[in-house]
Formats: structure tokens, C-alpha cells, sequence
């Protein structure tokens, strides 16, 4: 009965002392509510991986009380809940339809750099032999362009050799 009333009012306190920092961060709404929960996920995701660290680490997951009683320890307890915390998150980002979301806004920016490109093309009036080298030009940059970004390098307006 102790040990749940000093439970109970360390949850008080931790909770007190929350709201006490979040009232004076000033928290803006959420915007994007599938970014949000994305990024719940990834947290999520981060603590299960803290907490196998530490059950890997544990010689024994299991604890016996002084009476006898056998018990999963703490770090196993919560490392279950943190799975299943993991699970839900990432089974309503999957019901979300999050991947054809950003699929469909990357598709619509490239459709747009893509009229962009078209509209400077005429207006510098390219002859039909320049014309006829964006095919094979184009989507050459773009990919070097892209393999810098995912090699973690800046892509710049200088020409790659």
C-alpha cells in the first residue's frame, strides 16, 4: 500500500513538473498530425531499442521478492510495452497511407520542377540540337544530384566529374 501511494504521488509530481515545462515552452499546434505521429513512432521505435539494449544486457529477466514470488524485472516490463507501444504506432502509420502520401507530394514537386525546367527552356530558346541532348542530360544531373544527398554531401551548382 506504501509503495503505490509513493507511486502515486512520484506520478503526481512527474506529471506537475511536465506541464509546468510545457506550459512555458508555449506548444504550437500540431500541423501535420502523420508527421507527428511519424515522428511518435521513430521515439518509440528509439526506446524499445534503448530498453532491449539493457534487457540483452541483464544476466537473469526475472527477480525473486523476498517472499519467493518470481517476477519479470522492470527492464523487461517495459521493454515489452515499449514493443507494443512500437507496434501500434507503426501499424497506424501504415493505416495512414503515410508512404503514398509523401510518394504523391514528391511526384507533384517533381511534375513541378519539371514545368519549371520547361518554361526556361523556351525562354532561352535552345536550338533543336540542345534540345535534343535534355533527355539524356537531364535526368543524368538529377541522379548525381540525388546520389549526393543520399551520400549525406551537399549537392551544389558545382559540375561533379
Amino acid at each position: 500500500m506504501k509503495a503505490a501511494a509513493a507511486r502515486r504521488v512520484r506520478t503526481q509530481e512527474v506529471e506537475a513538473d511536465t506541464l509546468a515545462v510545457i506550459a512555458a515552452e508555449g506548444v504550437e499546434g500540431v500541423t501535420d498530425p502523420l508527421e507527428a505521429l511519424a515522428l511518435l513512432a521513430s521515439e518509440a521505435l528509439a526506446m524499445k531499442s534503448a530498453l532491449a539494449a539493457r534487457v540483452n544486457a541483464l544476466s537473469d529477466i526475472t527477480t525473486t521478492s523476498k517472499l519467493g514470488v518470481e517476477a519479470l524485472k522492470v527492464e523487461v516490463q517495459l521493454y515489452e510495452r515499449a514493443m507494443d507501444r512500437a507496434g501500434r504506432f507503426l501499424d497506424l502509420l501504415a493505416k495512414s497511407g503515410i508512404e503514398e502520401r509523401r510518394m504523391l507530394i514528391t511526384e507533384a514537386q517533381a511534375q513541378l520542377v519539371f514545368e519549371v525546367m520547361n518554361r526556361v527552356f523556351n525562354a532561352i530558346g535552345l536550338t533543336a540540337e540542345q534540345r535534343a541532348l535534355l533527355p539524356t542530360v537531364v535526368p543524368r544531373e538529377l541522379e548525381r544530384m540525388q546520389s549526393l544527398q543520399v551520400n549525406g554531401k551537399q549537392a551544389t551548382g558545382q559540375r561533379v566529374r
